[in-house]
């Protein structure tokens, strides 16, 4: 228990100083905070206590609150009002006049404390956010972060029954409710646009064919494994188009019961597309593949735990195979503004996809484990308007009678059992939010392509002219 307390606290300081320049960012505040700030405030409550009574003892954590409340949260002055309807008293006579810090504007907004104005909520938050939304973290926040140090409520534990557990809260809501934003194609991943006039599902298909282009699956009968295959429509799309073998691997019980669906409609045989229900530590390790995809997936995969993961790859790949990794990351630097997403992020929709970092710290992991870096394409860009496209979906299916279920009090995950609201709300702003972070650069996206960096490699395949025309195509 202690080695995991010690693991959960080295995964969060590594993941803020990933994301730092400077000891000035939120991030290295954040750390310094509780490494310096709480013992120094557990120091002075025993100095007190000891040498003046315990009457004197909790003076430290008073001032500290008070400063914390009158001081650092002493927000602007802003007219809220105009762009949120308070629909509580004590809300609106803390905030109607200034700026509101923007996760308590969240938790408001999901218990239906709080209502936007006139606009779409993406319009609001994309043209109005600053001009009443401050970033400045509140004490709820603070909280979420403390219980991460404890093993009973951290989302950092990655063994395989955490992980089964944390990808099965999200991932087995149901299929319905993924299926009123995602569209027909059922891919929870960024899509890739020739032009934004393009649809969801056309974008989704640029990227089907360009990933399994960059993973060169040629020749009929390439042996593809996709890890954290969600509803498998990677796995059918190269088994099907591109006639590789393809087995496409996941933790989610409703995503495979649906990838098995798709198969039989689809006539793929196992043999052609095969399905399993595990975690990836326990894929068959004798196996060997041509091609192995991981599409936003190794983001949950936890900083600890990102070699080992690495390693699995690079053991189940032949050696002349390619590894194609899909994985949203964050801009480094960040300021408040986008260390509030990321926590965001953390704490309501994916607990425990503590491996999203910027580009550099991938880019060392893989060579790390032996791996050299083909390419890297950056497409935040694209992820933006897949977001919107979601967004949009979700505000036109929401209130459809199949979905009342999720529209009404949600209790939390197991994990967040402090987090109460409006599910169909808490998507709302996910998804708007979202579409702004990955929009300005606050998050991203990166297509990494890598291979075993061995003498031997034949890496005159990338130079020939039939490459070449058929990357020509995609673009």
């Amino acid at each position: 228990m202690i080695f995991a307390a010690f693991a959960a606290l080295y995964e969060k300081i590594a993941c803020g100083m990933a994301m730092a320049n400077r000891w000035s960012d939120p991030p290295c505040q954040i750390l310094l905070t509780f490494a310096l700030g709480l013992p120094a405030v557990a120091a002075a409550h025993l100095y007190l206590a000891y040498n003046y009574g315990l009457v004197f003892a909790p003076l430290p954590s008073v001032l500290c609150w008070l400063y914390y409340q009158y001081v650092f949260l002493a927000t602007p002055p802003a007219d809220t009002e105009k762009f949120l309807t308070f629909k509580d008293a004590a809300l609106k006579k803390r905030w109607a006049k200034n700026k509101i810090p923007m996760h308590l504007l969240v938790e408001e907004f999901i218990k239906d404390n709080v209502a936007f104005k006139g606009e779409d909520l993406l319009e609001v938050l994309e043209n109005d956010r600053d001009k009443f939304i401050d970033w400045r973290p509140n004490w709820n926040l603070f909280q979420f972060l403390i219980d991460q140090l404890f093993p009973s409520k951290s989302s950092s534990y990655k063994d395989v029954g955490a992980t089964t557990k944390e990808i099965e809260e999200h991932y087995d809501r149901g299929n319905d409710f993924f299926a009123a934003f995602l569209g027909p194609r059922m891919i929870y991943t960024s899509a890739y646009y020739h032009g934004t006039d393009q649809t969801l599902e056309q974008a989704q298909d640029n990227k089907l064919n360009l990933i399994c282009e960059k993973m060169l699956l040629h020749k009929p009968g390439m042996r593809h494994l996709d890890i954290g295959c969600g509803w498998g429509t990677l796995a059918r799309h190269s088994a099907r188009v591109f006639k590789a073998s393809s087995i496409g691997v996941t933790l989610s019980k409703e995503g495979t019961a649906w990838c098995k669906e798709q198969n039989e409609k689809e006539g793929l045989k196992e043999d052609q597309c095969q399905i399993l229900n595990c975690d990836y530590r326990l894929i068959d390790p004798s196996l060997r593949f041509d091609a192995i995809s991981a599409v936003e997936m190794a983001e949950h995969v936890g900083i600890a735990n990102f070699q080992l993961f690495l390693g699995n790859v690079r053991d189940m790949l032949t050696d002349d195979g390619i590894f194609y990794m899909q994985v949203a990351g964050l801009r480094k630097g960040s300021n408040w503004e986008d260390t509030q997403w990321g926590l965001f992020m953390s704490r309501y929709i994916f607990p425990g996809a503590d491996a999203s970092t910027p580009l550099f710290w991938y880019v060392k992991q893989l060579e790390m484990a032996g791996f050299e870096v083909r390419s890297v394409e950056t497409v935040g860009r694209h992820y933006s308007h897949t977001l919107k496209a979601w967004y949009y979906n979700w505000m036109k299916n929401k209130d459809k009678p199949e979905l009342a279920k999720y529209a009404g009090v949600w209790k939390g995950d197991a994990q967040l059992p402090h987090v109460k609201g409006n599910l169909s709300r808490l998507w709302e702003i996910f998804l708007s939010w979202s579409t702004i972070a990955a929009g300005q650069g606050s998050a991203t996206c990166y297509h990494i392509v890598a291979h075993k960096n061995k003498y031997d490699y034949p890496r005159e395949r990338f130079c020939t002219a039939d490459i070449a025309k058929r990357r020509q195509k995609l673009l």
